[in-house]
């Protein structure tokens, strides 16, 4: 997936927030590199100190970000209530002023899985994500789902309703059907796990040892078979989902309703983002957004006849 945007540089910065992060990570930055991927508006940079460690750091101005400030602010709320053993990088701290908010990791010496997926390394993150779906999720998280969801807005606004037939035919001409079948997907949706609910690749990062998940900024107490669901859309390809959701214990007995209804409510989801207008700097994200809208629709396609 394309990155959203030029990222912040570390040397952009205010004085006061690399001041902060460094007091946070708890040595001067000596060295800074950027990383390309993801959709922040803001930094997202590996730092190398004085001390010769190294950290992760993310920081955006909320002024002029306030939807990816918040997303921050979400996520540091996230990461300080995980439990040491959930596969995340240690966080360290963070700062919020008000308008900068900033999160400070331990830096991951790993790369992002192949893709097309290679089986042994799709086969090494299920193994990681049947563990994190097996915890109970800390109280702190939000019981909210806003990643789901999206089809009855796409039918009351003409605007996006216009656009459907060119993205899918096939979802313009059961719109109704989608609808009904997303409330059921949001229902089935709650539960008690720890739910990453970004878990696609370029939120994955392997070792030669370890699958770390990163970027928690929307996860959520939810059903323990959302995370896997959710991986297996991702329109990279290299697997069958239907070989992976019948073997996986974590989703093996569901029913055919639960999953289409799961499918459905993250493809209303992703499209209504997607049809929407938005800036040059953030047309990126809506192209993601179509991208896997369509793969999810893709395979909802093939179980729903």
């Amino acid at each position: 997936m394309a990155a959203s945007k030029q990222r912040l540089l570390w040397r952009q910065l205010p004085a006061k927030i690399c001041e902060a992060i460094e007091q946070i990570a708890g040595a001067t930055v000596v060295g800074a590199q950027n990383c390309p991927g993801g959709f922040s508006a803001g930094l997202a940079s590996r730092l190398r100190l004085a001390n010769g460690d190294r950290a992760f750091a993310k920081a955006v101005n909320g002024r002029e970000w306030p939807v990816e400030a918040e997303f921050h602010r979400g996520e540091a709320r996230t990461v300080a209530a995980l439990p040491p053993t959930v596969l995340a990088p240690r966080f360290r701290g963070s700062f919020d002023d008000g308008d900068w908010i900033a999160l400070v990791f331990d830096d991951v010496a790993g790369v992002e899985p192949a893709q097309p997926w290679m089986p042994a390394e799709f086969g090494r993150v299920i193994d990681a994500m049947g563990g994190l779906s097996a915890m109970r999720a800390p109280a702190e998280l939000p019981r909210d789902h806003p990643l789901l969801g999206g089809w009855a807005d796409i039918a009351a606004d003409t605007v996006r309703l216009s656009r459907l037939p060119a993205v899918s035919a096939w979802a313009a001409e059961r719109l109704d059907q989608l609808v009904a079948l997303e409330i059921e997907g949001v229902a089935v949706a709650q539960g008690n796990a720890l739910v990453h609910f970004d878990a696609y690749p370029h939120n994955i990062v392997l070792t030669s040892d370890r699958v770390y998940f990163v970027d928690w900024a929307h996860a959520r107490i939810g059903a323990p078979y959302l995370d896997l669901l959710i991986l297996c859309t991702a329109p990279a390809g290299g697997i069958d989902p239907e070989t992976v959701i019948s073997q996986h214990p974590v989703t093996a007995k569901l029913s055919p309703r639960t999953i289409n209804g799961v499918l459905a409510a993250l493809a209303g989801h992703h499209l209504a983002i997607g049809l929407l207008d938005v800036p040059p700097a953030m047309q990126p994200i809506v192209d993601t957004r179509i991208a896997l809208g369509r793969s999810t629709l893709h395979w909802l396609a093939q179980r729903v006849r």
